[in-house]
């Protein structure tokens, strides 16, 4: 007898719940940290070659560099679990400062300063006039540029940006380790750009650490993977003294008054803006947006004016309160030279140069008699993007990092670091805010904004002003036309020109002649400037000819070259460049050289 045996079905097997360090990372936290990483091979093998004998220790670190961010990409490629992750981000943000003072200690020799712009020049100067018991504000730092050897900021008058023209704290800091300070460094040491670095560092960390944790490493690329971060850095630039006081500030700026009170974060955030402010300029931009999207956040949390507006009053005072703080010892000192020393920067009228529309009359035309325009133009957009983020706070707040800035694309000065400087900024404001607290800002709905039509061209309208004094900045003809000869005289070693299919040395220009025409109904005092590139040359000495064009005049010059030849451009135009102030005007001549 057959026994027949049912087939047996078994019950499928609970699935077991994974651990939590058996987890795999998400690819875009991977990704993101592998970026990171690999943005700290930028310049280590030129870095490395260039130590290889002088400083063979340098050499060696930046090889054991290396050799870690190799291992370092390998682990983070394999990593199994968030946790591990977590760490490796930690040791790559270590690997990073770590870089840094090697680039730092590449970059310093013994006996001569790093600085490479004129703003680490001045503040240093500055601070040693301070040390010395000087005057830091309508004090006039002329060899500056001898002493540190670099190109100071030309103003439209033809002179230099030779005074202080940022809030103090830079200077405060740096005095003590002047020769004359309580701790006085020898002078080759680039203060000014040390505690530069030192802020880099700090807002690195404080963002790395506020930063969601898969987002951590974004902090380490943007602070460390961004070659121009530590350039900027390294010359002393003042703005970085306000990184890390403004990381504070907009990593939960949306909670600032929260309740109608300030609270301990908020009196926190307060001072650290108001140190921000004594730092530099830039910080009172992000103030201004600052102060109302608070009273717009608190009016549409506590549902009336009066608590919003106490709220955000107290935490201005003592913003204003810590900024007049820091500022007391030049404000004493100083007396009334501090307020136009501190607003210097902004009402200098330094040349033209940057990436912006002013370009167009630098490059394209023959100039503008409305150069200064460009500038109102700034001005008028910034004030529009501030109604615009009045009248649509709950879209515009999560970008509030990045509002103030696009402005400043459209002035005279509009250069690269308004805005690749405080880039990290933008991050920690997007990220370190919860959208639904900035969606409950309070939002104006006037009658005229119901209509969809109106409110979709509402940005442009409050643009209008902005965009009709640009263009007439544009198309403001220049005042004056030129006829300009050069002579050129002595060859220049490094230059040269295409002469019958063969390169030979150009000759160096060293005198000009020029005539004069000014078109206008007001008086000129022209300065002049060479140019073959993007930079001007002041270094041109009036050996004859009147100080001012009449209006409707004529005036002949001759210029004669301060120090070595101008060698021209040999495979482009050369041009000479007449500027004037008051008002601002910029007249190009291509120049013929006999």
């Amino acid at each position: 007898m057959t026994s027949h045996v049912a087939p047996s079905h078994a019950a499928p097997a609970k699935a077991v719940p994974a651990s939590p360090l058996t987890i795999s990372p998400t690819l875009s936290h991977r990704v993101l940290s592998l970026l990171a990483l690999l943005g700290l091979f930028q310049g280590l093998p030129t870095a490395l070659r260039n130590e290889a004998v002088a400083r063979v220790y340098l050499a060696a670190g930046f090889g054991v560099l290396y050799g870690a961010l190799l291992v370092l990409a390998v682990l983070i490629t394999v990593a199994r679990g968030p946790v591990t992750l977590r760490r490796l981000d930690l040791a790559v943000l270590g690997a990073a400062v770590f870089r840094l003072g090697l680039l730092l200690a590449s970059g310093t020799s013994r006996g001569a300063l790093t600085y490479h712009d004129d703003e680490g020049p001045l503040v240093t100067m500055a601070a040693r006039a301070y040390a010395a018991g000087g005057h830091v504000y309508g004090a006039h730092f002329t060899n500056t540029g001898h002493v540190f050897h670099v190109n100071m900021t030309p103003l439209m008058d033809g002179r230099i940006a030779d005074v202080l023209g940022y809030p103090p704290l830079s200077v405060l800091l740096t005095a003590p380790f002047t020769p004359h300070g309580l701790v006085p460094l020898p002078a080759w040491v680039p203060v000014a750009g040390l505690w530069s670095l030192l802020a880099l560092v700090v807002a690195a960390v404080l963002m790395f650490r506020r930063l969601p944790t898969p987002l951590r490493p974004a902090a380490t690329l943007l602070f460390f993977g961004m070659g121009w971060m530590f350039d900027y850095a390294r010359d002393g630039y003042p703005v970085y003294l306000t990184l890390p006081f403004l990381v504070v500030v907009l990593a939960g700026w949306s909670r600032i008054g929260a309740g109608g009170r300030l609270g301990r974060s908020g009196l926190i955030s307060a001072c650290c803006l108001g140190v921000a402010d004594s730092a530099h300029q830039l910080a009172w931009f992000l103030t201004a947006f600052l102060l109302l999207g608070v009273v717009l956040l608190r009016r549409g949390e506590l549902g009336a004016w009066r608590p919003a507006l106490t709220v955000t009053a107290r935490y201005a005072a003592l913003v204003l309160g810590v900024f007049l703080l820091v500022d007391l010892p030049l404000l004493v000192r100083d007396g009334g030279a501090w307020l136009p020393g501190v607003l210097r920067v902004l009402t200098q009228h330094a040349s033209p140069q940057g990436l912006g529309p002013v370009d167009i009359s630098y490059y394209l035309t023959h100039g503008s008699g409305a150069l200064g325009l460009y500038s109102a133009a700034a001005g008028a957009l910034f004030l529009a993007t501030l109604a615009a983020f009045a009248l649509y706070p709950g879209r515009l707040a999560p970008a509030i990092a990045l509002l103030p800035w696009p402005a400043f694309f459209l002035s005279t000065r509009s250069t690269e670091t308004y805005f690749v400087l405080l880039a990290p900024l933008w991050l920690t404001a997007l990220c370190c805010n919860d959208r639904a607290l900035l969606a409950q800002a309070w939002q104006w709905r006037p009658v005229l904004l119901r209509s969809r039509p109106v409110r979709l061209a509402a940005p442009a309208l409050l643009a209008l002003p902005a965009l009709v004094l640009l263009l007439v900045a544009i198309a403001t003809p220049p005042p004056l036309q030129v006829a300009a000869r050069a002579s050129a005289r002595h060859p220049v070693s490094g230059t040269s020109v295409a002469v019958g299919g063969t390169a030979k040395p150009a000759d160096g220009v060293d005198r000009i002649t020029a005539v004069l025409r000014n078109t206008t109904d007001h008086a000129l005092t022209p300065a002049f400037a060479t140019s073959n590139n993007a930079w001007l040359d002041f270094s041109w000495r009036i050996a004859s000819g009147p100080r001012v064009v009449p209006a409707h005049g004529t005036a002949a010059y001759v210029l004669v070259r301060v120090g070595a030849p101008f060698a021209p451009n040999g495979s482009g135009p050369t041009y000479l460049r007449v500027l004037s102030d008051g008002p601002m005007t910029l007249t190009n001549e291509r120049l013929t050289i006999h």
